[in-house]
């Protein structure tokens, strides 16, 4: 009995030596991961860092990469390597918001952190979105912008806000954010849109249906392309919105171009069927007499207006007032009847 104690005793012992041995050296481990600083870990950010794929690597081979650094304004050095990423990681970097990049012909993006030499909390990081086509990256640019901003005019597209700098160029959408707020590094950020402008020249995009939009009380900032399921609808794509005020109503109005009369017709046709049989709404009379063939359903008490002229589809989509998103259609039909002629 009792060699059976001292057994268990010593066996208790070994045990006890044992995890306290691993204790001391995975204590060790922690101690001396602290010394281990990774700038791209350790910075305070606003952002995401992601797990991007560096430059070179077999999950970017076969895409052209466009560098980055030597663009930075005066007083500023990069402060991380060149990352990218694509279908796959592209939610990895900008997680909850990839999907509209991914839905609007999103290619890759490419990444990269800038320092300034005298304030090590003074730094912006370069968002680089190749979408393919400039309609895309017109569509994501639009669909990300606010109203509270200021406009610039160093490219046919561009705004920035108190910290960052957005911009449209060809087929790139370019976001630069900056951790501060201050009107001088506005000021550099845009120095270097302008300066990735010159070095990556890219033809202007071309978005004609943004002159069928009247002028007159239009919002310049809330004209937007929806690339495809507009309001919901699985056939509308290509469609380009506006927000306008009238009568005291936000009203918000569309038009899309269509490749034939043909095809707009058909295509109301069936954004008609949709209102009335998915959504279950009647058909209304419209109020006015000026615009043929004018459709007017209510959602849900907001009104669908919309008509076709020529090879051009357009309307007013949920309209808090019957009247005044009639007198907006009509607006909306004589100035696509006027380009028309």
């Amino acid at each position: 009995m009792i060699q059976t104690v001292r057994r268990s005793t010593s066996l208790e012992s070994v045990i006890s030596v044992s995890i306290l041995f691993l204790l001391i050296i995975v204590g060790i481990l922690i101690f001396s991961q602290q010394f281990r600083y990774d700038e791209k870990i350790f910075n305070v950010s606003v952002m995401q860092s992601g797990i991007g794929s560096k430059t070179g690597d077999s999950a970017t081979e076969g895409i052209v990469t466009i560098e980055i650094a030597g663009l930075e304004p005066e007083g500023f050095e990069p402060m991380s390597d060149m990352e990218t990423f694509d279908q796959a990681t592209l939610s990895d970097k900008i997680n909850g918001k990839a999907d509209l990049y991914l839905e609007s012909g999103f290619i890759h993006l490419t990444t990269r952190r800038f320092l300034s030499r005298s304030n090590p909390e003074n730094w912006f990081e370069f968002f680089l979105y190749d979408m393919g086509l400039p309609r895309n990256a017109f569509s994501v640019y639009s669909n990300q912008k606010r109203e509270d901003v200021t406009g610039q005019d160093f490219a046919e597209f561009a705004y920035s806000t108190e910290n960052a700098v957005f911009f449209s160029h060809g087929r790139y959408y370019v976001e630069i954010l900056g951790a501060l707020e201050q009107e001088s590094l506005i000021k550099g950020l845009i120095l270097m849109s302008k300066n990735f402008i010159a070095k990556y020249p890219e033809n202007p995009v071309e978005l004609p249906e943004l002159a069928f939009l009247p002028a007159e009380n239009l919002k310049p900032e809330s004209v937007s392309l929806i690339l495809k399921n507009g309001f919901g609808f699985k056939d509308f794509n290509n469609i380009f919105t506006g927000t306008y005020t009238l009568d005291g109503y936000k009203i918000l109005a569309f038009v899309s171009l269509r490749e034939s009369a043909e095809e707009a017709g058909s295509l109301a046709a069936s954004y008609d069927d949709f209102i009335s049989e998915f959504i279950g709404q009647e058909r209304l009379k419209p109020e006015t007499d000026q615009i043929p063939g004018l459709r007017v359903a209510n959602i849900f008490d907001e009104y669908e207006i919309f008509f076709v002229k020529g090879d051009v589809i357009a309307g007013i989509h949920s309209a808090r007032d019957k009247k005044a998103g009639e007198q907006m259609a009509v607006k909306l039909y004589k100035k696509i009847s006027e380009l028309e002629k």
